[in-house]
C-alpha cells in the first residue's frame, strides 16, 4: 500500500511541475529539474516497494543483531525536536540549530560541550548564511536578527 502511494505521490509531484510558470530567462536547467527528480525518486522508491511486496517471500527482517534501542538517546532526541519546533521563530534558525545539535550529540554520548559547541556554531552560521545569502531563502533571524 505504501508502494502505490508513492507511485501516486509521485504522479502528483511530476503533474505539478508541469504545471509550473517558468520564467523564459532560465537556460535548459532551471528550477523545474529538482520536482521532476523528485517524482522519479518517488515513483522509482515506490514501484520498487511495489515489487518487494510481491517477490517470493524470502528473509527481509534486518535487524542489528546483539545492540538494544536506546530509548534514552531517542527521548532526548524527540524532545530536542519538540523543543526546536518551540523555540525556532521566537529565538531564530541560529540559536535552535545549535541548541538541536548540542541535543542530538548529548543523546549519542559526547560529553565534550565546548567542541559540540563550537562545531554547531560553525555548522549552524555557515548553513544560515547559505541558505539566507547563498539561496535567498529568509530564515527566521530571531534574537540574533541584527547581527547576521
Amino acid at each position: 500500500m505504501i508502494g502505490f502511494g508513492l507511485v501516486l505521490l509521485g504522479c502528483v509531484v511530476f503533474y505539478d511541475a508541469s504545471q509550473m510558470q517558468i520564467a523564459p530567462t532560465y537556460a535548459r536547467v532551471g528550477p523545474h529539474i529538482f520536482p521532476y527528480f523528485i517524482a522519479f525518486a518517488l515513483a522509482a522508491v515506490g514501484a520498487y516497494f511495489v515489487w518487494n511486496s510481491w517477490a517470493p517471500q524470502v528473509e527481509r527482517e534486518v535487524r542489528a543483531e546483539g545492540f538494544e534501542t536506546d530509548w534514552r538517546a531517542l527521548a532526548i532526541i524527540a524532545a530536542g525536536l519538540l523543543i526546536h519546533l518551540n523555540i525556532f521563530k521566537p529565538l531564530g534558525f541560529v540559536i535552535s540549530g545549535i541548541f538541536l545539535f548540542l541535543c542530538v550529540s548529548f543523546a549519542f554520548g559526547s560529553r565534550k560541550f565546548l567542541r559540540d559547541g563550537i562545531v554547531a556554531v560553525i555548522l549552524v552560521v555557515v548553513s544560515y548564511i547559505g541558505f539566507t545569502h547563498g539561496l535567498g531563502l529568509q530564515l527566521p533571524g530571531g534574537i540574533l536578527a541584527g547581527l547576521m
